[in-house]
C-alpha cells in the first residue's frame, strides 16, 4: 500500500518565520547553488527513492524549468555547509506557489530546519501575491507529519493497494 498526498498552505496574512536554530542561516537560492543543492537533495532522498538522479536529470525537473522560482527557494547553512533546501516553482497560471522539493541533511534533522525553510518559502510566495502554496508527498518520505505540523492541510489523497497474484 502506498499513499500520495497533495497538501496546501492557505495564507491570508503574511506567514511568520520562526527564529533559526543556533548556527543556522537561511537565504534565497542564488545562481551557482545548483550543484550543491542537487547533492544535498539526492543524499537526503537516498533513504526512500529508488535511484539517484544525475545532475542533468534533476536540473531538468527543477532549476532549469521556466517556472523555477529562486526567490522563493530557500537554503539553510551551518557555517558554509548547505544543510537544507526548499526548491520552489511558480506556475503563475495556477495562482499558487508550488514546493517541488524539501530536503534536510540527515545530520541536521529534527532541529526545525525544514519548518524554517518552508515558512521562508511561504512568506516569499505571499510577497509575490500567492495566497496558497501546495506540495506533494507520499508514504515513503515519512514527511506528512512535518507538513501537517507546519499548518498544511490535505487537499487530496490517493492510495494504491497491491496484491501479488500468483498463478498455480
Amino acid at each position: 500500500m502506498a499513499t500520495e498526498w497533495v497538501l496546501e498552505y492557505a495564507m491570508g496574512e503574511e506567514p511568520a518565520v520562526p527564529e533559526a536554530p543556533a548556527g543556522i542561516t537561511v537565504r534565497p537560492f542564488h545562481s551557482g547553488d545548483e550543484h550543491d543543492a542537487h547533492q544535498l537533495i539526492e543524499d537526503a532522498f537516498d533513504e526512500w527513492q529508488q535511484r539517484r538522479k544525475s545532475y542533468q536529470e534533476w536540473a531538468q525537473h527543477t532549476v532549469e524549468r521556466p517556472t523555477f522560482a529562486p526567490e522563493t527557494s530557500a537554503l539553510a547553512f551551518a557555517s558554509d555547509q548547505l544543510v537544507g533546501a526548499v526548491i520552489s516553482l511558480d506556475p503563475s497560471e495556477t495562482g499558487e506557489g508550488y514546493i517541488e522539493q524539501v530536503a534536510v541533511h540527515r545530520d541536521h534533522r529534527n532541529r526545525g530546519i525544514a519548518r524554517l525553510l518552508l515558512r521562508h518559502a511561504f512568506r516569499a510566495f505571499h510577497r509575490l501575491g500567492r495566497r496558497t502554496c501546495i506540495l506533494g508527498t507520499h508514504t515513503d518520505t515519512g514527511a506528512l507529519t512535518l507538513y501537517l505540523r507546519v499548518g498544511m492541510t490535505v487537499r487530496h489523497s490517493s492510495t494504491v493497494y497491491r496484491k501479488n497474484l500468483r498463478t498455480t
